[in-house]
């Protein structure tokens, strides 16, 4: 998966309630091309950049995981996108059942 098709299946999703792995309820959306993950338990969006997510990606691509601690020390929101990819996939996002 490449990171324009994250955007993609992130676009669709965008604003509608996601689940992590671990069941905790978050929306995204995309700001200045960067993904933004926002836990309904504070309501607070973060984001830590468009270069994290590509390392996501490029360890996503190389391993398959979909367990959030493989991506220890590449980003902190692991299972935010771990939550996006398993959302995405057979979800009719654009993007969507690319996963995998």
């Amino acid at each position: 998966m490449t990171y324009d098709e994250l955007l993609a299946v992130a676009r669709g999703l965008a604003d509608q309630p996601l689940q992590t792995v671990t069941g905790r309820e978050f929306t995204v959306s995309i700001y200045l091309d960067s993904l933004v993950f926002t836990p309904a338990s504070s309501g607070l969006g973060q984001s830590d950049g468009r270069k994290a997510a590509e390392r996501f990606l490029d360890r996503y691509n190389a391993t398959g995981s979909l367990r959030p601690g493989d991506y220890a020390g590449i980003t902190r929101n692991a299972s935010y996108l771990v939550g996006l990819l398993l959302a995405g996939q057979g979800s009719g996002a654009p993007g969507g059942g690319q996963v995998g």
